[in-house]
C-alpha cells in the first residue's frame, strides 16, 4: 500500500507544474489538495485526537477550501470522517487537526503558529522561511512543480509523528 502511495506521490509530483493561470491554479489546487489529504493520512496524532472528527482548516483561500470540501468530506483518516472548515481571520481559527495558511501574509502563519503552539495542530504553510517559525509542513515550487518541506523538530513539539513515506518525499526536512 505505501509503495502504491508512494509512486501516485511521485507520478503526481513529476507531472504538474505550477502556474499563475486560472486553470493552472485549479490543477494546482488539486494536488495541494491530494498532498493535504496524504499528509493527513501519514502523521499520527496523540491518542486523544483519535477521536471525532478530522478537521481540516483552511485560513483565506476559499477556491482551495471549495477543492478540498468538495473532494475529501466525510472520507476518512485512521476512521475518523474529515470535515472541511474554512476561516476568514485568524481571530476565528479554532483547533483543528491539520491548518492550512495561504500565502497571502507570512506573518499571519508565524501568529498562527505561536496562537496554536500548544494545540496538536498541524499547521501547513506556503511561503519561503517559515518552518524556522513553528510551521510543520510548508509548499513551495521547485523547478515549476509543487513540493514540500518538513519540520520534524516542529512536529516533535506537537508530538506529532511524520511517517518515514512523507519524510522521503518531502525536498527538504529539518
Amino acid at each position: 500500500m505505501r509503495i502504491i502511495l508512494y509512486i501516485f506521490i511521485l507520478v503526481v509530483y513529476s507531472s504538474v507544474a505550477v502556474y499563475g493561470q486560472s486553470s493552472a491554479t485549479k490543477a494546482n489546487n488539486k494536488i495541494k489538495g491530494i498532498y493535504v489529504y496524504q499528509f493527513a493520512k501519514n502523521v499520527d496524532w496523540p491518542q486523544k485526537y483519535k477521536v471525532g472528527n478530522f478537521t481540516i482548516g483552511v485560513l483565506g483561500d476559499k477556491s482551495f477550501y471549495e477543492q478540498l470540501k468538495g473532494a475529501y468530506t466525510g472520507k476518512q483518516v485512521g476512521g475518523q470522517k474529515i470535515e472541511v472548515v474554512f476561516y476568514s481571520s485568524v481571530d476565528k481559527v479554532g483547533s483543528p487537526h491539520l491548518l492550512y495558511v495561504s500565502p497571502y501574509n507570512k506573518q499571519t502563519a508565524i501568529a498562527l503558529a505561536k496562537k496554536l503552539k500548544k494545540d496538536k495542530t498541524l499547521i501547513i504553510g506556503e511561503e519561503k522561511g517559515l518552518l524556522n517559525n513553528g510551521i510543520i509542513i510548508n509548499f513551495l515550487s521547485r523547478d515549476n512543480k509543487l513540493a514540500f518541506e518538513i519540520s520534524k523538530s516542529n512536529a516533535k513539539k506537537k508530538e506529532l509523528v511524520i511517517s518515514q513515506t512523507l519524510t522521503r518525499l518531502a525536498v527538504d526536512v529539518l
